[in-house]
Parts: C-alpha cells; sequence; structure tokens
C-alpha cells in the first residue's frame, strides 16, 4: 500500500485547492452559516462542471468514474477552507446509497441527475440518540398497503434537508423486521421541515413524515435489506468526515505557525520559546497522523474487502485529534482566537459537528472494541 498521492490525485489536489481558496474564501463561508442550503448555485455549477459532483458515479451514467480514495483527497480540500453544504450529502452519501442498492433503472435516471448538478439527495437515517448503528430506526414505519407504502415518522439530524430534491428514508415495515430504505420527493405532500440549531453553520433538520405514499418503484434495495447498504454507507460517512477534518487541522496547524512566527513578546517570536515549540510538535504529529489514518481508511475502503477496523480507527482518533488540534491552537493564540472575525472560531466550531457525524470517538472505540472480541 502507498499512501502517496497518484499524478491524478496530485492534480485533483492542486486543483481542488486553487479553485475553492479562490472562490470560497472565510468571508463565503461565513456568509453561507446563515443560508439555508449553504452553498451557491454559481459554485453548484461550478462543481458539476468541474466533475466533482460525480466524482465517484462510474462513466456509463455520466460521471468520472473515480474511487473513493480520490473523492477523499477532494474532501481534504474542502475542509481545508471550512465548506459545507449539500456536496457530502449528494455526491457521497447519496451517490454510494444508490450505487450500492438502486434498480438499473434507477441508476441511470438519479446518477446522471447528480452528475449534472440537477439533483440533490439527504439520507433521513438517525431518530433519537444520533448513534450509527441499526438500533437507532425504530419508530418511523414503511405499512404496505396493496401495492404502495405508507410512511410515517420522525427524523432528527437530517443534513441539507431544505434543497434536497430527493429523502432516502430509513424506516422499518411490516412485512420484514429490518430496516428498508424507501426514495421519498422532497415536495412530498405531507412533508415537514424544521430547521435544528448548529454551532457549526451546518444544515441540520428535523423532517417529519406523515401519512407519506410511495411505491415500489420508490423502493431501494429489497425489503428490510436496508442495513446492508446503510452499513457500508455510514462507512464512507465516516472516512469522509475524517478525511475534511484532516485537511481542516493541516489548515489550524498552518494558521497557529503563521500566528506564532508573527506574534512577538519581550521583543521576541512567540514561536522562540520552547513551550510553544512542544505545542507546534504535538500539534504537527497530531496533523500528520491524522491525515495518514484517514488516507489509509479510504484507500481500504477502494482497494479492498477488509476496511472496516480502519475506518473506525481513522474516525475516532481523528475525531478526538481535531479537537485537540484546535485546543492547542486557542490556547497559542489566546484571546483573538475566539473572536469572531478571527478564522479560527470557524474552524473550532465545525470541528464540534463534524467529530461528531457518523459516529463520534466513543462509538467507533466501542466498534474496535467488539473487532477485537471484548464484547
Amino acid at each position: 500500500m502507498d499512501l502517496g498521492l497518484t499524478e491524478i490525485q496530485k492534480m485533483l489536489q492542486e486543483s481542488s485547492r486553487n479553485f475553492l481558496e479562490e472562490n470560497c474564501t472565510m468571508d463565503f463561508i461565513r456568509a453561507m452559516e446563515s443560508d439555508d442550503i449553504g452553498i451557491t448555485d454559481e459554485i453548484w455549477k461550478n462543481m458539476s462542471e468541474m466533475g466533482w459532483l460525480g466524482l465517484m458515479i462510474p462513466e456509463e451514467y455520466g460521471g468520472s468514474g473515480f474511487d473513493f480514495d480520490d473523492m477523499s483527497i477532494l474532501l481534504e480540500e474542502m475542509g481545508r477552507v471550512g465548506l459545507s453544504g449539500p456536496f457530502f450529502s449528494t455526491s457521497v452519501i447519496g451517490v454510494q446509497t444508490l450505487l450500492l442498492s438502486a434498480s438499473e433503472e434507477q441508476k441511470k435516471d438519479l446518477l446522471s441527475k447528480i452528475a449534472s448538478g440537477s439533483l440533490r439527495i439527504s439520507l433521513a437515517f438517525n431518530e433519537k440518540t444520533g448513534n450509527f448503528d441499526e438500533s437507532e430506526v425504530t419508530s418511523t414505519t414503511a405499512i404496505k398497503n396493496d401495492s404502495d407504502w405508507i410512511i410515517n415518522g420522525e427524523k432528527l439530524f437530517v443534513n441539507d434537508a431544505v434543497g434536497a430534491d430527493y429523502f432516502i428514508v430509513a424506516s422499518k415495515s411490516n412485512e420484514n423486521e429490518g430496516i428498508s430504505l424507501y426514495l421519498v420527493p422532497s415536495n412530498t405532500e405531507g412533508i415537514e421541515i424544521e430547521k435544528m440549531e448548529s454551532i457549526g453553520g451546518e444544515k441540520l433538520y428535523k423532517v417529519n413524515f406523515n401519512e407519506i405514499k410511495v411505491d415500489n418503484s420508490q423502493l431501494l434495495g429489497e425489503v428490510g435489506a436496508g442495513w446492508s447498504t446503510l452499513s457500508k454507507v455510514i462507512n464512507y460517512g465516516a472516512s469522509g468526515k475524517s478525511s475534511e477534518m484532516s485537511g481542516a487541522a493541516s489548515k489550524v496547524m498552518d494558521m497557529t505557525l503563521d500566528y506564532i512566527k508573527d506574534r512577538k513578546q519581550f521583543d521576541r517570536p512567540i514561536g522562540s520559546f520552547q513551550a510553544v515549540q512542544h505545542h507546534a510538535a504535538d500539534m504537527a504529529i497530531l496533523t500528520k497522523v491524522s491525515t495518514q489514518f484517514a488516507r489509509k481508511a479510504a484507500w481500504k475502503l477502494s482497494k479492498t474487502e477488509e476496511s472496516q477496523i480502519d475506518v473506525n480507527r481513522s474516525k475516532a482518533y481523528v475525531s478526538k485529534a481535531f479537537h485537540d488540534i484546535c485546543q492547542i491552537s486557542h490556547q497559542l493564540h489566546g484571546a483573538i482566537g475566539y473572536t469572531w472575525d478571527y478564522d479560527l472560531q470557524v474552524f473550532t466550531r465545525k470541528m464540534q459537528h463534524q467529530k461528531l457525524s457518523f459516529g463520534d470517538a466513543d462509538f467507533h472505540h466501542k466498534e474496535i472494541s467488539k473487532q477485537l472480541g471484548l464484547n
């Protein structure tokens, strides 16, 4: 296994960094925090034209046919600028769910629309605890009624619900004890969307599904087989968030180095003091290991069938490491790091959501323990 970047990945890294630094400045990121969707139509169109939206979509469906480890490099760069919005929900979670469970007819119809930028998807999974295991889906039900299904239930922490064209709804059915997945148009009568406040400006919503009628053509995969798909999709989500955080950690590291080299006390840069140097060294170690863990997990997901423990290890480590990196950075910056006009606080606020998304460190530690035979 070579964790160095391929030539294509280097080109993707360079081109995406240039675009994002030019078009997604911190002023833009702050403005998008108060926007319901979190991205402008212009940026979304640009993402489509550059092939980002369809990066992992096979060429026969209008995409670029890249692997997830390629996508992870793009997610690192998005993390570096603090970009959120519907890209992750649609082009990572939505695409992987469709690739794993959709019929050929559904793939032909939906994936090409995602690649062109004309369709957005949001996964409606969590209900109470915010955990990412099969026991989370308990109250949302799909009752078979002749040839139709009637869905009722409330979903929490639904990312990017406003602006989504479809929800992928995880529910229990009366025909099978397992979880089933349904593709529900967001404009269906009976859907109610309520905003949930987020410290980092992420687009989280509570979505109620009241007597929603769907037919068999809207079922993704087999009845009761949804968890087989979701367990894999959650791994992509956890790995993708690790990549985002590793990119953001690298940016926070760069910001901190610039500050301690410039900030002076007693007529010398504070970076010349040994205690500050030790803190910076700790940040450098945490940042480097985070990047390597995140890239290894993404590579394993793309190239092997044995990626589970690597994904769990990555999300557990990077979630805590990025938290610690932000904490050290604030310690070195002092009060200025908490001011609204300073960029550090933006990354710190977003970190609070990223470290919880698709399972926090505790969740993934427990998953590792299970694989070690300790449960």
